[in-house]
């Protein structure tokens, strides 16, 4: 059953026959229905399907920290931080033949702009306290000594994640990130970048490589 909300002829939502509205940012969307298909699916169509899977998977222990990282690569757009996020985990991290897919976690992006990446990084772990140091160039016009650092440690075997996106400002040169290993001998993956103060641009992230717990 659908719903119109400006009369007739305007926009609705429900559904409507063959038809599905819904509101989603803002925008009315309306879709035709799909139709379930008795071909089977070729091995491309499963290799998409199994990249998308694994990036989502990947996304959703992240999903409050792209909000904020890739908010300035969306801004303004109708795709969302999460799809974008998604998007560049399936074209750079993902590599090898289906069905034996793996990641390259130094490939993965943590987050996509303009300002100056850290350079210069180190990680090293005490305890259940992980240290983050970059080396800062306040010289460079594409970075300012306001812009705060956002850490990720992320553990691939339990698909979760630590991560901080309101650190110390980019020239201390270093921040901690306490984490909460539930077992020895995890694996962490750390990433390091800067977001604006005003929260309105992000760096590329930076691999800093990977952490025995």
């Amino acid at each position: 059953m659908g719903k119109f909300s400006f009369g007739p002829y305007g926009s609705f939502s429900g559904k409507l026959g063959n038809i599905v509205s819904y509101l989603w940012r803002g925008i009315n969307v309306n879709r035709i229905r799909p139709r379930k298909s008795s071909k089977k699916a070729t091995e491309p169509q499963l290799a998409s399907r199994k990249k998308f899977s694994m990036a989502q998977k990947f996304v959703a222990p992240l999903k409050d920290y792209v909000s904020v990282a890739f908010h300035p690569e969306t801004r303004g757009q109708a795709r969302i931080p999460q799809n974008a996020a998604s998007k560049l985990f399936r074209q750079h991290a993902i590599y090898g033949e289906y069905p034996d897919f793996q990641v390259d976690w130094s490939k993965v992006m943590m987050s996509k702009g303009r300002l100056s990446v850290p350079a210069d990084t180190s990680v090293s772990l005490q305890g259940n306290v992980l240290t983050f140091n970059w080396k800062s160039d306040l010289g460079n016009r594409r970075q300012s000594k306001t812009d705060q650092v956002m850490m990720v440690a992320y553990f691939p075997d339990t698909l979760s994640a630590e991560f901080d996106v309101c650190g110390a400002m980019r020239y201390t040169g270093t921040d901690t990130l306490e984490i909460w290993p539930q077992d020895k001998d995890r694996v962490a993956e750390t990433y390091l970048a800067f977001i604006s103060y005003d929260r309105q641009e992000v760096s590329d992230s930076v691999y800093c490589g990977q952490v025995v717990l």
